[in-house]
């Protein structure tokens, strides 16, 4: 099967992780995954109307400004739950991944997707944001990355 879209969506260990607390069946998380993979083509959403990714708006968390980190609202009930986010990193076009990770396209991590309760982010969540952005760039690229 041939690559579509503008990059490579990769999730993390830890997301994962973390959508299993909220949905139990499979079919559900292959569902998110399915809205996730909507970031491959992240890199044209200049071609659509601002703050929409073809049928999601995205918006970045103003809490992490400048970061990358974006929050992508999934409207689609899933396993009985509503108002989703996909909060995905965006890495800076200067990071050079590490030969050992290098794909075909660019990669456009997601860190985590959750229902959001508040109209706001808090303090722990920001905390482990951040920490997700720096562990990837730890990990998956060289120390010369800026």
């Amino acid at each position: 099967m041939a690559l579509t879209g503008c990059n490579f969506v990769r999730m993390t260990r830890h997301g994962l992780q973390a959508a299993r607390r909220h949905w139990k069946s499979t079919r559900h998380r292959f569902e998110i995954r399915r809205h996730a993979l909507k970031l491959r083509f992240w890199d044209d959403r200049h071609l659509h109307p601002v703050g929409t990714l073809l049928d999601h708006t995205y918006e970045s968390i103003k809490s992490l400004p400048g970061l990358g980190v974006y929050e992508l609202r999934i409207d689609d009930e899933v396993g009985g739950i509503e108002n989703i986010r996909a909060i995905f990193f965006d890495p800076p076009k200067s990071w050079v991944p590490q030969p050992e990770h290098a794909k075909p396209l660019r990669v456009v991590w997601v860190l985590e997707v959750f229902p959001k309760k508040n109209n706001h982010w808090t303090e722990n969540e920001i905390k482990r944001f951040k920490a997700s952005r720096l562990m990837i760039k730890e990990r998956f690229y060289q120390e010369g990355a800026v």
